[in-house]
């Protein structure tokens, strides 16, 4: 499966992420600048490709 993200999107799955740094965090301003690199490298007519593979282990312990 996969998503598609305009820059703004991008951002806001990253920073919905619990482990990513917040606003003010000495790693936010660092991060942004490489992922906004990243989005300007990958980028096809404005948006990227987010895809992902979701696995699922079932079973008792």
């Amino acid at each position: 499966m996969s998503q598609e993200f305009d820059f703004e999107g991008l951002k806001g799955r990253l920073l919905s992420s619990s482990y990513s740094p917040v606003p003010g965090h000495a790693n936010y301003d660092p991060m942004m600048t490489e992922l906004r690199n990243l989005f300007d490298k990958n980028n096809q007519e404005g948006t990227v490709h987010f895809d992902y593979e979701t696995e699922i282990f079932w079973g008792e312990v």
